[in-house]
């Protein structure tokens, strides 16, 4: 009897809960910039849209046409994907609204109609503390000339606001587990955080590489650490180890030893990343860290910056509050590669990498969007 009566209100909770999810058909991703450079949020949202789109969602992606890049990103998109870029966004139909939260953005160029209304936090401006705080602790000329007139525009009003603005959102999505909201905000708050389908791409037994190979990402500016690859780039040209190192990089650094590679397509990178023993990146400037995912799952190593942002990762990656950190993790690892031994790293990468897969994660998303 008592299996009985369990088993009747599970076909009623299962019945509530269809019922739920079929009358949520209609998301609307709205985003302050456009998706023609590909890189962490803009992949963020192209993720979120196919995936949304496999669950049955019909999704349409709305962005301002501030046009900074190349790339179609129609190529990526699911073709169930509706995507719009226009500033004339008067009404936005749509069950559920998630935006991709910049101050003052969605009250000026969108208006929606949805029930609920998620704000995702994924600018560096909106979560100073995930980065290095030196950028921070700035007088007013030196933080405009460091971080430019819209971040500093944003950063001051969201200081003087305290992040009121967020009050008009349903649910606050933090990517990164150690963003700081004030007590008001956080009972909104939910931790997903972002996901890759990369994969590794390159077996060991067809490794042709007779050299240590170091590729650095994103280090085009000090905010993302060029400074310090100069650094190691001198230190390893005077070193025994450097001559059995080859560095790779796709921002151009001035140095004899560095293979300048320019634009990596998306369908390149994964090869790319596999096929490199390391990836240095010494940025100062992160909310996640979807390099640092990207990389992982490609099975290779990172080493990276002591910054909050990159605390929710575990060996192998390296986070470095120093100098000589940085120039210790890659000697670690090139002697590990020298003894025959970096397989090992290899295997430990592609575990922590698979908690960041969409496997792991997409489910985090299904349940914030269904709200069971």
């Amino acid at each position: 009897m008592l299996d009985l009566i369990l088993g009747i209100r599970w076909v009623n909770l299962m019945k509530n809960y269809i019922m739920r999810c079929s009358t949520m058909k209609e998301v609307a991703i709205l985003t302050h910039y456009d998706l023609s450079v590909f890189r962490g949020g803009e992949k963020f949202v192209i993720n979120l849209a196919n995936a949304l789109a496999g669950d049955g969602f019909k999704v349409t992606i709305y962005s301002l046409p501030f046009k900074r890049g190349v790339t179609n990103p129609k190529k990526f998109l699911s073709k169930h994907v509706k995507y719009i870029s226009s500033f004339s966004f008067r009404k936005v139909d749509a069950d559920i609204a998630y935006y991709i939260y910049a101050p003052l953005v969605y009250r000026f160029f969108f208006r929606d109609s949805s029930n609920k209304k998620i704000a995702g936090l994924h600018g560096y401006v909106i979560t100073p503390e995930l980065s290095s705080r030196e950028l921070w602790n700035l007088s007013f000329p030196r933080f405009l000339m460091t971080h430019g007139m819209k971040a500093t525009l944003a950063h001051y009003y969201l200081k003087i606001s305290k992040k009121e603005e967020l009050t008009n959102f349903n649910i606050i999505h933090v990517i990164n587990p150690f963003t700081s909201l004030p007590p008001y905000l956080r009972k909104k708050a939910v931790y997903a955080p972002l996901w890759t389908e990369y994969k590794r791409t390159f077996p060991v037994d067809k490794e042709k590489e007779e050299k240590f190979s170091v590729l650095m990402l994103g280090t085009s500016s000090y905010l993302k650490g060029k400074d310090i690859c100069h650094i190691i780039l001198s230190f390893f040209s005077k070193v025994k180890e450097g001559h059995e190192m080859i560095f790779r990089s796709n921002a151009y650094i001035r140095h004899s030893m560095v293979q300048s590679l320019g634009f990596i397509s998306e369908e390149k990178m994964p090869h790319l990343l596999s096929r490199s023993h390391v990836v240095l990146y010494p940025s100062r400037l992160d909310t996640f860290g979807m390099t640092i995912i990207e990389s992982l799952n490609c099975g290779t190593p990172v080493i990276t910056s002591d910054i909050l942002a990159h605390r929710l990762f575990r060996e192998p990656v390296y986070l470095c509050s120093s100098l000589s950190d940085y120039i210790n993790a890659l000697i670690h690892l090139y002697n590990m590669w020298k003894d025959g031994l970096y397989e090992i790293v290899r295997i430990k990468a592609l575990k922590e990498g698979s908690k960041f897969t969409k496997a792991k994660v997409f489910p985090l998303y299904r349940r914030i969007i269904y709200d069971c």
